[in-house]
């Protein structure tokens, strides 16, 4: 466990050597994969390779593991072909470089199509979540679209109300007219019936003082009839006619007198009726004023609601369109390793 600590430890200690003296990237990877092959007996793969480098696309190490193998063979055959070397020894070199070849070969093979299945799942699920947030988008997008059209109908029925409250406003302005104009007429028939009782209590006590005046003077009469029986029988006729004729008077100014005074009682019974039956007109109208007014604070409180929901949607837009952006260059960048990524030659 320690030694395999310390190894790691050791290998990227001298990788970040190599960086500082390979700027290229391909010497940097070539060179890698000597430090691992020889010092360290390990067999190079692409995914080694970047995990230790870091630098340039997943193309790069496969591209530099390519070139190391067929260095190494290159220069295997060379000392392979050398005249010094018996040819048993060539024989049997050759079947070793072979070998070591073939098993590097298969490695890089299979480290090829692990890493292009690991792309390829990569891709998969890359351009499932594209979809997912395009999905999600378009839902946005609805949802958006309802809300607006929610919100039209709001601000449209808040216009309505709004209508609906100023003719309100007026009719209840021309109500208060209305009854301000009733509760004065009322009063005037109220002092105009007071003005007419008083006359008629006032003509009533001259009737009955002028009957009284006529009775006195029957009395008289009578009494000087006693004297002169023939002149104050004809004097006692006239004064009974001049009596009948006052108290027929005072009957007729009567019956007029009671008969104004019924019309101006019905008169005013018909004005406080009228006038109850606007200040119950008033009374719904102030009913309907509230449930309008309520009415309307429920609207801007969907309409606060509605905005508060857009802005959220609106800024899940934005993230989902920024997240899709990101995702779709991955994607990209992913596809274009992938079919750059070259075979391994055989």
């Amino acid at each position: 466990m320690n030694t395999a600590n310390t190894s790691e430890i050791s290998l990227n200690a001298e990788v970040e050597a190599l960086k500082e003296r390979f700027s290229n990237t391909q010497e940097l990877y070539r060179e890698v994969c000597a430090l691992l092959f020889f010092r360290y007996g390990t067999t190079p793969t692409a995914n080694k390779l970047y995990q230790l480098v870091r630098k340039g696309s997943m193309s790069a190490p496969s591209q530099a593991l390519v070139t190391f193998w067929e260095e190494l063979r290159e220069k295997s055959r060379t000392r392979i072909e050398h005249p010094d070397l018996p040819e048993a020894l060539t024989s049997a070199a050759g079947e070793l470089i072979a070998t070591l070849w073939r098993h590097a070969q298969e490695a890089a093979q299979e480290s090829l199509e692990t890493f292009k299945a690991e792309a390829q799942a990569t891709v998969d699920n890359a351009r499932m979540d594209v979809a997912a947030f395009e999905l999600e988008r378009d839902r946005a997008l609805q949802r958006e679209q309802s809300t607006q059209q929610t919100l039209a109908a709001a601000e449209q029925e808040i216009i309505s109300y709004r209508e609906e409250l100023a003719a309100a406003n007026e009719a209840r302005l021309a109500l208060t007219k209305a009854i301000e104009q009733t509760q004065y007429d009322n009063q005037a028939l109220q002092q105009q019936l007071h003005d007419v009782r008083k006359e008629f209590s006032t003509e009533l006590e001259k009737l009955h003082h002028a009957a009284q005046l006529s009775e006195t003077r029957s009395r008289d009469t009578e009494k000087r009839l006693m004297l002169d029986v023939d002149r104050e029988r004809l004097a006692t006729v006239k004064a009974q006619r001049e009596t009948d004729a006052v108290r027929a008077a005072a009957k007729v100014a009567e019956d007029e007198q009671l008969a104004a005074l019924k019309q101006l009682e019905q008169q005013l019974q018909s004005s406080q009726h009228e006038n109850g039956k606007l200040e119950g007109a008033l009374q719904a109208l102030n009913l309907n004023l509230e449930r309008s007014d309520s009415e309307l604070k429920a609207l801007y409180q969907q309409i606060a609601q509605a905005n508060a929901e857009i802005v959220m949607l609106r800024e899940q837009h934005a993230s989902s369109g920024v997240q899709k952006t990101a995702k779709r260059k991955g994607m990209k960048v992913l596809e274009g390793r992938a079919r750059r990524t070259p075979t391994a030659k055989p």
